[in-house]
């Protein structure tokens, strides 16, 4: 692995858990990850996370049309978009309200309250597709979320501040579909280019720009990569033939999450370096 010519093809932040990305051409990396990622979520009646598929066991809401909320980033503000509703304009420095203990998945944190007129936009899309009332919360800066293995900070990402995927293992997978799916499938935040097929599978820790990588595990797929994330219509694909592409104990996997160490810039097009 270690004299393939492996670049950043890709760089991705997803400013509101489960809403639409950004792609980015640089990405400041900070101790949770890619500045502004997952550092805000929308929580339901009980203060538990609200994704594009939902998980009874967790309590989590379920709301496909999610993916068709559309963030921006301008100097002082997030600014949303969605069909069919006004834009709302939030400051990036998050409002200062109540704090709430909000669940993702297993773990508890601290959310801070982003206000009424937040809560009143979410309700009233999101409630299209499922009836509710919702809020928006925001990780503080100095949040106190650890990942579920290793020392590292996270937001309210699932359990890692990274995800990696390449473009060389998608395009196998797509060879084998009838169709094709891209990469926003996935939600990846750093895409890479070079190398073979599933190499992200056994990566090794590498460095972009002195900030050490390290893998911690396979990514497990959920039904999200069935959502087409431009229409908010499922199907059947990927996990259809990831099942037969790669599968191992009753998951199917695509992706390999990370966490790092130090802090900095990364950009597309800088190389990833192995250690000798």
């Amino acid at each position: 692995m270690n004299d393939q010519n492996i670049v950043i093809s890709g760089l991705n932040c997803f400013p509101v858990k489960s809403c639409r990305g950004i792609a980015l051409t640089s990405a400041v990396i900070g101790n949770m990850g890619i500045q502004y990622d997952r550092q805000w979520m929308v929580v339901n009646e009980h203060n538990v996370f609200v994704a594009q598929r939902g998980d009874k066991h967790h309590g989590a809401v379920g709301i496909k049309t999610m993916c068709l909320i559309e963030p921006t980033l301008s100097e002082e503000h997030l600014v949303l978009s969605a069909p069919g509703m006004e834009s709302l304009r939030l400051p990036l420095a998050g409002h200062t309200g109540n704090q709430r203990t909000v669940r993702v998945w297993d773990s508890l944190s601290i959310g801070i309250d982003q206000g009424d007129e937040a809560a009143g936009w979410f309700t009233e899309y999101l409630s299209r597709e499922r009836p509710g009332h919702y809020r928006m919360v925001r990780m503080p800066d100095k949040g106190t979320r650890n990942t579920a293995r290793g020392d590292s900070k996270v937001s309210f990402a699932d359990a890692y501040p990274f995800l990696l995927t390449s473009d060389q293992t998608l395009a196998s997978l797509n060879e084998q579909m009838a169709g094709s799916v891209p990469m926003n499938r996935f939600r990846a935040n750093i895409v890479i280019s070079g190398g073979t097929t599933l190499m992200e599978d056994k990566i090794s820790s590498f460095k972009i720009n002195d900030i050490m990588f390290n893998p911690i595990k396979r990514c497990a797929r959920c039904p999200i990569t069935t959502i087409d994330q431009l229409t908010a219509i499922a199907g059947k694909e990927p996990l259809k033939t990831l099942a037969t592409f790669n599968r191992d104990d009753n998951n199917v996997y695509f992706g390999m999450y990370l966490v790092h160490i130090g802090t900095g810039t990364i950009s597309v097009g800088d190389t990833l370096e192995f250690s000798s």
